[in-house]
């Protein structure tokens, strides 16, 4: 069975507005030249659609680093607050100035944050956990050291071009989950290390392409202070040739008109097999935005972007995997998306080529809490 969304006319996107999507993230938002080319249109036209994207469907260009070269290694929190006290645990969670994201969570208590931490400084992490977790006001504090995460940005897989609808064929998507050959791209693979390969230049560089990467690098070269000439090399040579810049994230509520949700899974697989065979049949998805996996696990996080109604049709689709003993269970929550934060990596402490992970001052903020209460 494929059901099929409609949304008001008015704020539904169209054919070409999905084409401009997927050129965006393959050909990247700086070349708008290659993008009409490729899509047979004046560059007027798809500035216009772009412009249109951007003020009816909240389109933002964000970047996506590889931490994994500029030596830092993610890690995924959940922790819950006693209930009045989702503030408090929200604030804290940012008390460690390698917070890469934080959100609360829906009709629960609970939050979720993400971290890039300094590779060796894992323990230091974990420590400031536990004494987050000993606050009166928190409990269940559970923590993932994860993979770099694998974006997904919106493709034309499951719209209809004909009728302009998006359909969600789910018998149809639970056939190739079962089947599905591929292999996983490298941002869902364990690394055998943390090399830290980046400068001061490229770390600039790369916390300005995390916040807009359509930015143009003669605006970089001004904010730095330095030549063009001199930015260009390193983006060529360090930021991309070292692969410490993943590409583009295109972000856009194209679900808008649906009554769509943010949802953050974590599933466990059976086996190493299974987890990649569901992985693949992801990447190219609407309904999904970022995938991370548990480092030395099958288990593999995954933000879900879905209009509200098809909510209970995917968790019906997930119930026969695990009945098929594909998949061994999940746990999800509903992100309060006006209460998400992302921030850039903390270039503030990049010092001397290495970075600065000052703990005790991060526990000494935990310990006020305990004496203010």
């Amino acid at each position: 069975m494929i059901e099929r969304v409609r949304s008001n006319k008015y704020k539904r996107l169209c054919r070409t507005h999905v084409r401009v999507l997927e050129g965006l993230a393959l050909y990247g938002p700086r070349n708008v030249s290659k993008l009409s080319a490729q899509l047979n249109m004046p560059r007027g036209a798809v500035r216009y659609r772009i412009s249109h994207l951007r003020s009816h469907f909240s389109l933002r260009f964000l970047g996506s680093l590889y931490h994994t070269y500029i030596g830092l290694r993610k890690v995924v929190v959940f922790a819950e607050s006693k209930p009045g006290y989702e503030e408090l645990l929200y604030e804290c969670l940012k008390f460690n100035d390698y917070w890469l994201y934080v959100s609360q969570c829906i009709a629960t208590p609970k939050c979720i944050a993400i971290y890039g931490i300094p590779s060796g400084k894992e323990k230091e992490l974990e420590e400031f956990l536990r004494k987050l977790e000993e606050l009166d006001q928190v409990s269940n504090v559970r923590f993932f050291w994860s993979t770099c995460f694998q974006n997904v940005n919106a493709t034309s897989e499951w719209f209809d071009g004909t009728s302009e609808e998006w359909v969600f064929p789910w018998d149809s998507w639970l056939k190739e989950v079962l089947v599905k050959k591929g292999e996983l791209p490298y941002t869902l693979k364990d690394p055998s290390g943390y090399p830290q390969r980046a400068d001061w230049i490229d770390i600039m560089i790369l916390k300005e392409l995390e916040k807009d990467c359509a930015i143009r690098l003669k605006e970089i070269a001004k904010k730095l202070g330095i030549s063009l000439q001199r930015v260009k090399y390193h983006f060529e040579n360090h930021v991309i040739k070292d692969k410490m810049f993943e590409g583009p994230q295109i972000l856009a509520e194209h679900y808008t008109g649906l009554s769509a949700d943010t949802y953050y899974f974590r599933f466990v697989f059976k086996n190493h097999e299974n987890f990649t065979k569901f992985a693949c049949s992801l990447i190219k998805k609407p309904f999904i935005r970022v995938m991370g996996k548990v480092y030395g696990e099958s288990q593999l996080f995954v933000q879900v972007y879905l209009p509200r109604q098809q909510l209970r049709n995917f968790i019906d689709t997930l119930s026969k995997l695990i009945r098929a003993g594909f998949l061994d269970t999940y746990e999800y929550f509903i992100q309060d998306l006006t209460k998400t934060e992302r921030e850039t990596i903390p270039y503030q402490l990049f010092k001397d080529n290495h970075w600065v992970y000052e703990h005790k001052v991060y526990l000494e903020k935990l310990r006020s809490i305990q004496i203010d209460s």
